[in-house]
């Protein structure tokens, strides 16, 4: 189905997203006496991974286009959440085996204003009461794979911590935080505690600013019924 692909595409350019912020500039505190920034940088990203589950939110931009996203992501590699942007909301479930994708009535119209009336009747009602089911090796979801599963989402960091460097304590979510810059991100690190990565910002027109919160909280993945979901052809 033509609308199906049209979503799709949607998201994978949303997937490919960098992201971005600003950091508080207060006077350096080693939070972790004798932990460089390098290996506070490194160690933030592996005690995320290492969770059972989080929820990333906020927003990523792809040539100067933001998207928001509120995913919440299990160390199992299920993931439910939304992703909105220009032309509407999708809903995403992401389970061992399948990607599940349900528009909102924006998303809808956006995907069939082209399409002959009785097709965007049909493809309209389709796409905001049904699911499109797609297999999760399908490559054409490379970029929703990488925002569901931590280790795409967080590997790239690790090769940023060798240029990172301390500039000094933050807030986030609420807790007390180092704040470390590395390759024009900024990276927010609780500073008590476990030592997971809270926040990561980068600004520009490939920029984002995202939230890691929910840490080992449970994932509630709620599979969408056999009689609501269609294939993609």
């Amino acid at each position: 189905m033509h609308t199906a692909h049209r979503l799709t595409a949607a998201l994978v350019l949303t997937g490919a997203a960098a992201l971005g912020l600003t950091g508080c500039q207060d006077t350096p505190t080693r939070s972790y006496p004798g932990a460089s920034a390098p290996k506070m940088l490194s160690e933030s990203v592996t005690a995320l991974r290492g969770a059972s589950s989080f929820t990333v939110s906020g927003k990523t931009v792809t040539k100067g286009v933001p998207t928001q996203v509120a995913l919440s992501i299990s160390k199992t590699g299920e993931c439910t959440g939304t992703m909105s942007f220009s032309e509407g909301t999708l809903k995403v479930v992401r389970t061992h085996k399948h990607v599940f994708l349900q528009g909102d009535e924006a998303a809808a119209r956006a995907q069939t204003q082209d399409l002959p009336a009785d097709e965007a009747e049909q493809a309209f009602e389709d796409i905001t009461t049904r699911w499109v089911r797609r297999e999760v090796s399908d490559p054409g979801l490379k970029g929703l794979t990488a925002l569901c599963d931590r280790d795409g989402m967080l590997k790239e960091f690790y090769s940023f911590s060798g240029d990172a460097m301390e500039s000094g304590t933050a807030e986030a979510g609420g807790r007390k935080a180092v704040s470390i810059v590395a390759v024009k991100h900024v990276f927010l690190v609780a500073a008590e505690g476990e030592p997971y990565l809270l926040k990561v910002t980068k600004a520009g027109p490939e920029g984002m600013d995202l939230d890691y919160t929910g840490i080992n909280q449970p994932v509630q993945v709620d599979v969408p019924a056999e009689a609501d979901v269609y294939e993609n052809d």
